[in-house]
């Protein structure tokens, strides 16, 4: 598989031509084919007649032209479904997605608007962008209290008194018999 150096589309190594963005790749698929020995040149200039990548017409719109459509969209969906079904035959069958429309009608225009208002919070600057200064900061906050910053580091506990340097697993009746634990 060979991805396209200009929009990265993933394709076959036969493929002569980026089915998403048209660049030529035959000099590519040379390359890849000897084992990146061949000289790769770079791409042609693209010329004007080149078509840009497809995008999705609600891309292009606004958030406010987005949520308007969408909100007359709901709207008129019953009545367009309706107007479907009185041509007969099988658009009888738009009919009955009336009720079901105008069932969703008030849950896609509260969709709608949560969309934009969503849209608008991702686009609009923070705060301290737009000049407000930025909120105070409680410089107590970020300390350690007293106790903590002066208690020294850890040391491990010292031993007095050594085990003594016994062979194997010792068992409890073995360790009474040992002359310190004698009472």
């Amino acid at each position: 598989m060979i991805y396209c150096p200009q929009c990265g589309s993933g394709m076959s190594e036969t493929t002569k031509f980026c089915k998403n963005c048209g660049l030529p790749l035959a000099q590519l698929t040379t390359y890849v084919q000897t084992g990146g020995t061949a000289p790769l040149a770079s791409p042609p200039p693209t010329s004007p007649t080149h078509k840009p990548k497809k995008t999705n017409f609600l891309e292009t719109l606004t958030p406010r032209q987005r949520l308007v459509l969408l909100i007359l969209m709901m709207v008129f969906a019953p009545a367009f479904l309706a107007a479907l079904g009185d041509f007969g035959g099988p658009f009888r069958l738009f009919e009955a997605l009336v009720p079901l429309a105008a069932l969703l009608m008030v849950p896609g225009i509260i969709w709608a608007v949560f969309d934009y208002r969503n849209r608008m919070r991702q686009l609009s600057p923070p705060p301290w962008v737009q000049g407000q200064p930025l909120p105070p900061v409680n410089p107590q906050a970020h300390q350690m209290p007293p106790a903590q910053a002066q208690q020294p580091p850890y040391q491990p506990p010292q031993h007095t008194r050594p085990l003594p340097d016994v062979q194997g697993s010792v068992v409890e009746g073995e360790t009474q018999r040992l002359p310190e634990n004698r009472r």
